[in-house]
């Protein structure tokens, strides 16, 4: 099934996918290629759905989890950890006082 090009960029919307390269001083004809670029790769994942859809599955009972016998539960047995905040935060990259640094997310 091809795909039109309208609904590539609908796609690569949801998917949060950048098309256009107009930004870093790329040539229009560039963004066209980028386009038809993304029209022929989600052309071949539909493509490879439909193959998958014509495959018979009745009498086939669905797969929640590759384990045919779930695995035994282990016993919850109490542990004792340090609570020195010293030892916890030895290993982090960065820290500012007692407490973790990481990067601002917003």
């Amino acid at each position: 099934m091809a795909l039109d090009e309208a609904t590539a960029k609908d796609i690569a919307r949801l998917a949060r996918l950048r098309i256009t390269n107009s930004e870093q001083g790329v040539a229009d004809d560039q963004e066209v290629k980028a386009l038809d670029t993304l029209v022929a790769e989600f052309s071949k994942i539909v493509g490879y759905m439909d193959i998958l859809a014509q495959a018979d599955t009745t009498g086939v009972e669905p797969l929640y989890s590759p384990m045919v016998e779930p695995l035994p539960p282990r016993e919850d047995q109490p542990r004792t950890t340090e609570n020195n905040s010293d030892s916890l935060l030895q290993n982090a990259p960065e820290r500012i006082g007692r407490y973790f640094s990481v990067p601002r997310v917003f």
